[in-house]
């Protein structure tokens, strides 16, 4: 297991997110940052972030910053996993990765993974018991990959308050507000502003 999770929430292009990822990059074992590039299904939109998540990281204090894509190999990635630090996983659309992390078999590479894990919105879902999908629509319960034993709502907003509040009848969930995360390492800190849900009920927990 990584050993150190960070669960954010925010958009990194506006710079809301800039002290949390700072944060998380300065207790990686080392300052090259592993991408998982698989939240989109558009090239374009792919590039641009590809671009753009370089740029980002290496303001931030980066030495190195490396992707896994759609077309990357098995023994590509091996390397670049051990390589890394920080492995960074964005937002983006949470069903399409959770689908690449399965058809690649990277599972047992980011459970594997010694270093800081770093997930943005969909990044977060990912390790969950399952991504709760809501404010799209009808509730989904949609099974995700259990990393951590509790459940989180990314850019959580006052009315999505009933849904959590029906659903954290036999789960616990934290709701980040934007521009604030959970950082798990077998305990629980915040930072930013989070919501617990649990039992029907809500508390603000920071």
């Amino acid at each position: 297991m990584p050993k150190k999770i960070y669960l954010t929430s925010g958009n990194s292009s506006t710079g809301g997110l800039k002290d949390i990822d700072r944060h998380a990059l300065n207790n990686a074992s080392n300052k090259n940052v592993l991408i998982l590039n698989l939240t989109s299904d558009d090239e374009n939109k792919l590039r641009d972030r590809k671009e753009r998540f370089t740029d980002y990281f290496i303001s931030i204090g980066a030495n190195k910053v490396d992707f896994i894509e759609i077309d990357t190999s098995k023994e590509e990635f091996v390397t670049k996993f051990e390589e890394a630090g920080l492995l960074y996983v964005p937002g983006g659309d949470t069903i399409i990765l959770i689908r690449y992390i399965k058809e690649m078999n990277l599972l047992s590479h980011i459970k594997s993974f010694k270093g800081v894990y770093l997930g943005n919105s969909a990044g977060a879902y990912a390790m969950c018991p399952d991504y709760l999908r809501i404010g799209h629509g009808p509730i989904e319960i949609i099974p995700s990959f259990g990393l951590v034993n509790f459940w989180v709502k990314a850019h959580y907003k006052p009315e999505f308050e009933s849904d959590l509040n029906e659903l954290s009848k036999n789960r616990e969930i934290f709701a980040l507000e934007d521009e604030s995360a959970l950082i798990f390492d077998g305990s629980k800190e915040f930072l930013g502003t989070v919501w617990k849900f649990s039992q029907g009920k809500k508390e603000k927990v920071n």
